[in-house]
C-alpha cells in the first residue's frame, strides 16, 4: 500500500475500534492497534473534525499513573439512518442514530397496499423524522428489507409483494441523496445475530426465518454468503416430498408448502372449518390443546427438525437459529424440534429461537446500512441489542 492507502485503512481501524469499544480513548486505541500515540492522535483529529466522535470527559489513570485519558464514544448526534421492513401486512420503520442505538420503531399497517401505496407511505415517515431531526447531519443512509429474492442491490423475486418495476434503491437515492441498500429479511436476521448478540462466539451459523414462507440467512466464517445468483437460503423451496397424481405425474410439495406459518393457518382453517385466523389463533388454540391443532404444530415441528437435518448435512454450521413469533410463543415447540434433530443425526447442535424476532430483520438492516455509511463494509461491528423493544 501506498502512503494514502495505509492512512485511510488506519482510519478505519480507528473508527472500527471507537465503535466497538465505546468509551474508550486514545492510549487504548494505540495499544489495540499497535500504532504509535502521534499517528492514532493524527487519525483522531481527523476524525473528531469530521464530526464522527464525542469526547465524554476523563478517564481513571493507569495503574503506572500519568494523565487520565479522554474517553471518547461515537456521536449520536452526527445522524441517523432507516430501515423499512416491506412486509406483507406490516410496514416496519426502525430509527438508529450512527452509533447504532434505536431512537425508534413503528410498525405501520399496509395490508392490501401496493408497492405505490407503500412508497409514499415510507415518504411521508421519511418527511416526519425529517421534521423532527435534530442531528448535524440528517438522514445518512436508508436500509430496506425484502421478503424475496434481492440481487444486485434490486429485487429479483417477490412473492408476497407485487414490485411492478419499482426500483427502490433508484427512487430513494435521488430523492434523499444518501446511500440505499437493499437485502433479504432472513439474511438481515442472520446478520442481527451475529452483530447485535455477542457474536454468540461462533463462527459460521444460519438463520431460518418462518413467516408466510421459509428462508434461511447463511453466515459462513463471518460473511454472509449469497451465492452467485443470490438465491443461496432459499430453503423454503427446496422438495420436501413428492406424491404421485391421479394421472401419475408427479407432484412436488416444498418445505414452505408444508411448514410455513401460512401453511399452518391454511391447515387448522381447513381441519376445523374456520376463515381468517392468524398467528395469535393459532397460538390460543395450541394452548386450548385443541386437537387438530396439536397435530399440525406437531407436523410442523417435525418438518422443520427434518429441514435443519438437511441444512447441517449441507453447510455443516456451529448452530441454528430460529427467526419464528410462533416459536417465541409457543417454546414447546422448539423442544421438539432439537428432539427431531436429535433423533435423526444422533448428534448435538445448538438450535436457538432469535430473541426479540419481531425486530430482527430491521436491527440486521441497521448493522447493513450502518456498516455503509461509515465505509466498513468489510469490518466487524458489534452493536447493542435494545434490553426494551423501542416505542414510537
Amino acid at each position: 500500500m501506498n502512503r494514502n492507502q495505509l492512512h485511510d485503512q488506519n482510519l478505519k481501524f480507528v473508527l472500527q475500534q471507537i465503535f466497538n469499544n465505546h468509551p474508550t480513548s486514545r492510549i487504548e486505541i494505540s495499544h489495540q492497534l499497535n500504532l504509535n500515540k502521534s499517528t492514532v492522535s493524527s487519525l483522531y483529529n481527523t476524525l473528531m473534525s469530521a464530526g464522527y466522535l464525542t469526547e465524554l470527559g476523563l478517564g481513571e489513570a493507569s495503574t503506572a499513573g500519568g494523565r487520565k485519558p479522554t474517553l471518547v464514544e461515537i456521536s449520536q448526534d452526527y445522524g441517523y439512518t432507516l430501515t423499512f421492513d416491506l412486509g406483507y401486512r406490516h410496514l416496519h420503520a426502525l430509527v438508529t442514530r450512527l452509533n447504532g442505538r434505536v431512537s425508534k420503531y413503528d410498525r405501520i399497517d399496509t395490508k392490501g397496499k401496493t408497492i405505490h401505496e407503500m412508497v409514499d407511505r415510507i415518504n411521508e415517515y421519511i418527511g416526519q423524522i425529517q421534521k423532527q431531526d435534530t442531528t448535524s447531519n440528517g438522514l445518512l443512509g436508508i436500509c430496506f428489507s425484502i421478503h424475496g429474492i434481492v440481487l444486485n442491490n434490486q429485487v429479483k423475486t417477490s412473492p408476497f409483494i407485487d414490485m411492478d418495476g419499482v426500483d427502490l434503491e433508484k427512487i430513494f437515492s435521488m430523492a434523499y441523496q444518501v446511500p440505499v441498500v437493499l437485502e433479504n429479511e432472513a439474511n438481515l436476521s442472520a446478520i442481527y445475530e451475529r452483530d447485535f448478540n455477542g457474536a454468540h462466539g461462533l463462527n459460521s451459523t444460519v438463520t431460518i426465518s418462518i413467516h408466510r414462507g421459509i428462508g434461511a440467512g447463511i453466515i459462513l466464517h463471518r460473511d454472509l454468503f449469497r451465492g452467485e445468483h443470490g438465491d443461496a437460503g432459499e430453503i423454503g423451496r427446496s422438495v420436501a416430498s413428492i406424491e404421485m397424481d391421479a394421472d401419475g405425474q408427479p407432484r412436488f410439495m416444498h418445505a414452505e408448502d408444508i411448514s410455513s406459518e401460512d401453511a399452518i393457518i391454511q391447515k387448522v382453517e381447513e381441519q376445523k372449518g374456520l376463515k381468517d385466523l392468524d398467528r395469535d389463533a393459532i397460538v390460543r388454540l395450541y394452548r386450548e390443546e385443541d386437537p387438530e391443532t396439536l397435530v399440525i404444530l406437531k407436523a410442523f415441528s417435525t418438518a422443520i427438525g427434518g429441514l435443519i437435518y438437511n441444512t447441517m448435512k449441507t453447510l455443516d454450521p456451529d448452530a441454528f437459529f430460529l427467526n419464528s413469533p410462533l416459536v417465541e410463543e409457543i417454546p414447546d415447540l422448539l423442544k421438539q424440534i432439537r428432539s427431531v434433530y436429535q433423533t435423526l443425526a444422533n448428534d448435538h447442535v445448538n438450535i436457538d429461537v432469535t430473541q426479540n424476532a419481531r425486530l430482527a430483520t430491521v436491527l440486521g438492516g441497521c448493522s447493513l446500512i450502518t456498516h455503509r455509511v461509515l465505509g466498513l463494509d468489510n469490518y466487524e461491528l458489534n452493536f447493542e441489542r435494545p434490553t426494551t423493544e423501542p416505542v414510537g
